[in-house]
Parts: structure tokens; C-alpha cells; sequence
């Protein structure tokens, strides 16, 4: 019995710790910076919250490299001078994320996202 309570919690602790990382989400481009924009990303720092919400507004830092892809949702090529303010896009990172833990832990400093693949869903300006 004390061998099953123990599994438990180490299981528990394991699975809370876990955090709720993700590989992609999507959002509206505030700024548009050198290799890089500024993407609201609330939704994807908030997932798997229950309850009430702050009504913060997140923002990631997302960069791109000579890798990164720009694409439509139709898959037709892109380039980064492609993507304006106010567009709206999917971030598909190089490994997943745990945006929420990662704020908290910015206090420090800032952090920065590395996409592997953006895609253009609507244009904006």
C-alpha cells in the first residue's frame, strides 16, 4: 500500500510538472521586428488554465531563421516581407513550449521563441 501511495504522488508531481508546452498557436502580429515579430499569443500562454483569467494580454518574441518557412494556408511560398502588422498568423515552433512557465520565469530577462515554420491565415494593414 505505502508502494502504491508513493507511485502516486511521484506520478502526480511528474504530470503537474509537466507544465502545458506547445508546438504551435496562433495569433496577431503587433510589431514587426529585425528577423523577428512580436505575436499576441494569450491563448497559447493561458491553455489549460481553468477558472478566471487575468486579462493579461502575452505577447512572444518569435524569430526567425534562414530555416524558418513562410507559407498561405493554400502552401504557397512567402517571404518574411510578406507578413504585416496586424495579420494574423500560425507560429510553428522548433520545440514545443511552455509559454505560461516561460513568462514567469522572464522576470530575469526576455525570452525569445524560435519558429520553425509561419504561416499567413489573414493579412492585415
Amino acid at each position: 500500500m505505502a508502494r502504491l501511495l508513493a507511485v502516486l504522488i511521484f506520478l502526480t508531481i511528474i504530470l503537474v510538472s509537466c507544465g502545458n508546452p506547445v508546438r504551435s498557436f496562433v495569433g496577431e502580429v503587433n510589431t514587426i521586428q529585425d528577423k523577428g515579430f512580436l505575436i499576441g499569443c494569450s491563448d497559447a500562454a493561458t491553455k489549460g488554465i481553468k477558472g478566471n483569467l487575468n486579462a493579461i494580454g502575452y505577447l512572444c518574441n518569435v524569430q526567425y531563421t534562414e530555416e524558418t518557412i513562410f507559407r498561405e494556408v493554400n502552401g504557397n511560398s512567402l517571404h518574411a516581407d510578406d507578413i504585416s502588422l496586424s495579420s494574423t498568423v500560425s507560429v510553428i515552433l522548433e520545440k514545443p513550449v511552455d509559454i505560461r512557465k516561460k513568462y514567469e520565469q522572464s522576470k530575469s530577462g526576455p525570452f525569445i521563441l524560435t519558429a520553425k515554420e509561419i504561416v499567413l491565415i489573414t493579412e492585415g494593414q
